[in-house]
């Protein structure tokens, strides 16, 4: 087998809690260490990455840290595209851990030139509890399922042409031919991108061969608060490419937003019934699905509790950002 050169880039900002053991578990992949590089931009971390990131540096030549005095994750990564050398791009996270595997397994998968982004799935590593259970939720209908837009911690058993993965080995002429990161994205970068490699008539392909462990976030409230971000980045998504609307990200905000004034106005209209009853109906509903989705993600009775409080923060969470995007 062929060893081509590979370039992780990863941007980072406070990630004390899980770089280290991101950096350890690329050092330790089963691949020629001389033909991996590890570039980092980091982003003026307010805790000990950088001190981190600099003993590392210190230590083992393949790894580079520039700065990215912006902290906007999108020019972070351009700045790690920019000064990589390798044939192939790893878009990677400072808390990702890797399998040994995975190199070996990604740079075996572009056997033709249409395929330009090989990815794998994203799971949940042994963290606390309650990244453990947001993990397993993730992989449940009401937070998208086995779509095809590549919820985090879905896996498929068989190898299959997706829109998005998080983590993509791609090659570096794809760069060249649909332009780099859009550095108006703060989050939501790499599903943009991914869309202007499927407009050109590119593959990206997913494997079930090798995995990502991804941490997940240590609090109902960080969920949330990543949630409003990710609307925010679907919402300029929408903008930029119309097409790419659909029912499965203007969802959440339909039922959360605009569904009580629909029911509140159903009910006036009818002049029969009080508000209440159907706000009522409609939130049973809502949490037998929430429910049931808990359920089939995890037969834990504690996952399942979870599940009814994280699920609507997702969904709510998700709403107020799309929205908060769409209006700006």
């Amino acid at each position: 087998m062929e060893f081509p050169k590979v370039s992780f880039i990863i941007p980072v900002k406070d990630e004390e809690q899980t770089i280290r053991q991101c950096l350890d578990s690329l050092l330790k992949i089963d691949y020629p260490q001389e033909e991996i590089e590890i570039i980092l931009a980091e982003g003026k971390s307010k805790d000990n990455t950088r001190k981190i990131i600099d003993e590392y540096t210190k230590k083992y030549s393949n790894i580079q840290v520039f700065d990215d005095t912006y902290g906007n994750k999108s020019k972070a990564r351009n700045i790690c595209v920019q000064k990589s050398t390798g044939e192939f791009l790893m878009n990677y996270s400072g808390h990702a851990i890797a399998e040994k595997n995975l190199l070996k397994v990604l740079v075996s998968k572009f056997t033709s030139n249409e395929i330009v982004g090989v990815g794998c799935p994203n799971l949940t590593p042994d963290q606390d509890e309650i990244g453990k259970s947001i993990g397993k939720l993730l992989t449940g209908f009401m937070a998208g399922g086995k779509s095809n837009v590549f919820t985090q911690n879905t896996t498929f058993d068989k190898e299959k042409f997706v829109n998005h993965i998080p983590f993509v080995c791609y090659r570096k002429t794809i760069f060249d031919n649909v332009g780099h990161f859009d550095e108006k994205f703060q989050y939501g970068q790499d599903s943009e991108f991914n869309i202007r490699i499927i407009k050109a008539g590119y593959k990206i392909l997913y494997t079930p061969e090798t995995k990502v462990y991804l941490y997940k976030p240590t609090s109902l409230k960080k969920l949330f608060k990543k949630m409003i971000l990710y609307g925010e980045a679907r919402s300029k998504i929408i903008k930029k490419h119309p097409d790419q609307s659909n029912l499965f990200y203007t969802l959440p905000p339909i039922i959360f937003i605009i569904g009580p004034f629909a029911l509140i106005l159903l009910s006036v209209i009818t002049m029969y019934y009080d508000p209440l009853y159907f706000l009522l109906f409609a939130l049973i509903c809502y949490s037998i699905l929430c429910l049931i989705s808990s359920f089939l993600a995890s037969k834990k009775i504690k996952d399942i509790l979870i599940g009814l409080i994280a699920y609507p923060i997702i969904h709510f969470g998700y709403s107020i950002g799309l929205l908060k995007g769409i209006s700006s």
